[in-house]
């Protein structure tokens, strides 16, 4: 059974439809980036399943409970969307101010648990400085050291990568492998960043025009170029000889088939011919981004 279900989602303003029947799941231990388009609808079903929007169809289920009905299962989230905070007071009482309204008054608890959250976000020798004075990176930190600070099961994320530095990210992605990886957290979060995606999603739901265009794991695939110096009519013989999904560009014979590359070499061998260069692409989700799948004349 899956941690989160988001089941038939849909949420209009007005007559536009900003999310348009989604329907998707994060298991415990899996990290899911939703990508898409300025506009797409990311933010949106984020923020009906944290329930800062009230959707016009559908349901979001978590531990078999509907998060519309039952919304104090939310206290086992951690989020992150436009984070407020109170600008002239430190980082430290604004962490404190948080933890007194979930209830826990005991002092040595609130200071150890913002000491070690603060340690987590690589915030520590800013504790006492005003949040007023913080740079963007700055209050990103803070807001996930707010989203984290509960411990909490479940990690919303809205485009987290924003404003950090590399070294930013590097701490953003160890603490989300380590929240999903080792506590078994769930963890959704949208994103811009798509090498940072590649490198920490276990599966990615691609948004486009309000609607689930893609939900998959990523798949890379390689794609061959194999420079030869033959002639041109050579060439398109050998390429029409071994079919597999070769293709023939100029002097370069392209494929994507490891298996395919074994049988050029041996034509190739056979009839004398110099291999020039073979180079390798692999392909990226940049390149998959700019797919046609979100192409603008598609619907």
């Amino acid at each position: 059974m899956a941690l989160l279900q988001i089941s038939e989602l849909s949420k209009k303003y007005g007559e536009i439809t900003a999310v348009d029947n989604v329907s998707f799941d994060v298991n415990a231990g899996e990290i899911v980036a939703l990508i898409g388009k300025n506009g797409a609808g990311k933010t949106s079903i984020l923020n009906c399943i944290s329930g800062n929007l009230y959707p016009t169809k559908g349901d979001v289920i978590y531990r078999n409970h509907s998060l519309l009905k039952v919304n104090s299962k939310l206290n086992e989230f951690g989020i992150l969307i436009e984070p407020n905070f109170y600008e002239y007071l430190n980082a430290y009482d604004n962490l404190k101010l948080l933890l007194q309204i979930t209830g826990i008054k005991d002092k040595e608890q609130i200071n150890k648990e913002i000491i070690d959250t603060l340690k987590l976000v690589e915030l520590l020798p800013k504790k006492n400085k005003y949040v007023k004075t913080f740079s963007f990176g700055m209050k990103q930190r803070l807001g996930l050291a707010e989203a984290i600070i509960n411990n909490p099961n479940f990690l919303i994320l809205d485009e987290p990568f924003v404003g950090l530095d590399p070294i930013g990210k590097k701490m953003l992605k160890n603490l989300i492998l380590n929240k999903s990886k080792g506590e078994k957290a769930g963890v959704l979060f949208s994103s811009h960043d798509l090498s940072d995606v590649t490198e920490i999603c276990d599966r990615v739901v691609m948004i486009h025009k309000g609607k689930v265009v893609y939900n998959d794991k990523f798949k890379i695939t390689k794609q061959y170029s194999m420079t030869v110096n033959m002639d041109m009519g050579k060439l398109a013989g050998v390429s029409e000889m071994l079919g597999k999904n070769i293709s023939v560009e100029g002097n370069k014979i392209l494929f994507t088939d490891t298996e395919v590359l074994k049988l050029i070499v041996l034509k190739l061998e056979e009839q004398k011919e110099k291999i020039l260069d073979i180079s390798v692409k692999e392909s990226s989700l940049y390149d998959f981004f700019e797919g046609s799948v979100l192409d603008e004349n598609s619907d």
